[in-house]
């Protein structure tokens, strides 16, 4: 490693202990995911959707059990190395168009307005790890690394159910083919074949997944004044965090087919998000920053790669 990559790396671990700080501090029950939430996972005993976001709260457990550490230490500690990953898969990502100074904007970005999806949950296990995989997953589709895909998609589909929106991305960030269609298909597959498998192997649970109402009332502000007035705009907190992104990015004159087609993922996470999730949990908003960062940088720099 250069010392120039040396000091990208000593700065990303800045940002990831200070997201890891704000994570920490600004959540309320920090303990819950360990004392609660991961031992319920691994023993199939936590409510749907949880009981399926398996892939954190097993690695978690076994590490604690194959290392001796406590749970707990466990736990600090990867989630630390998880926003030190997202951070630094970041960086790789957008520099397939941008300088490494330019993808240091970009990583800055994203550190600067997480705080804004810790909001109304403790600490979510798959939160870390989806900032990490999901840009993960665009950066073999923006890299045509097909076989890359086929390895994150599961283990990203392991994490959390939003990453059905990684088959959307590289459905819609390729020149139509048959070839694509096929591979689209069979990505689709491996897709449904861990949803369908996580819930024939773990028993199938229902739960409320429709959301859309809720929703409309957590919009209808002023809430009652006996709420903290910041929880009162969580619902608002996704416009703040993406607003001025998206309309910047919309303005970026000419970018690359995939920076072009991957916005067209960011109202299909939101119409989603809003039917089938609680809005005022702003992490659920996390993979938009995948889709949309490129084009935020496009309209703010011009590209140091051939388009």
């Amino acid at each position: 490693m250069s010392r120039r990559a040396l000091w990208f790396v000593l700065l990303y671990v800045t940002l990831a202990v200070a997201t890891g700080f704000a994570d920490l501090r600004m959540r309320a029950h920090a303990e819950l995911a360990v004392t609660k939430f991961i031992p319920d996972v691994v023993a199939g005993t936590e409510f749907a959707p949880g009981k399926y976001r398996v892939l954190v709260p097993f690695f978690n457990t076994y590490l604690s059990r194959f290392t001796g550490l406590t749970p707990m230490l466990v736990w600090h500690v990867t989630r630390l190395l998880w926003f030190f990953a997202a951070y630094c898969v970041m960086h790789v990502y957008l520099r397939t168009w941008f300088t490494a100074e330019r993808a240091l904007t970009g990583v800055a970005l994203v550190a600067a307005t997480l705080p804004l999806t810790f909001t109304n949950s403790w600490p979510h296990p798959d939160h870390a790890a989806e900032l990490a995989l999901f840009p993960l997953a665009a950066l073999a589709i923006a890299r045509h690394k097909d076989a890359w895909f086929a390895i994150v998609l599961p283990v990203a589909a392991l994490n959390r159910e939003t990453s059905v929106f990684l088959v959307l991305l590289y459905a819609v960030t390729r020149p139509l083919s048959r070839t694509h269609l096929m591979r689209t298909a069979l990505f689709a597959c491996e897709w449904l074949t861990v949803y369908g498998g996580l819930r024939i192997v773990r028993g199938y649970s229902s739960y409320d997944m429709w959301q859309a109402g809720r929703n409309l009332a957590d919009l209808a502000i002023p809430l009652p004044a006996t709420y903290d007035p910041y929880y009162r705009a969580y619902a608002y907190f996704v416009v703040a965090l993406f607003g001025p992104m998206l309309a910047l990015g919309l303005t970026a004159r000419e970018p690359p087919l995939f920076v072009r087609r991957a916005l067209l993922v960011v109202p299909a996470i939101v119409v989603v998000a809003f039917l089938l999730s609680n809005i005022i949990e702003t992490r659920i908003f996390t993979p938009i920053y995948a889709c949309l960062l490129p084009a935020t940088l496009f309209a703010l720099m011009e590209s140091d790669h051939e388009r």
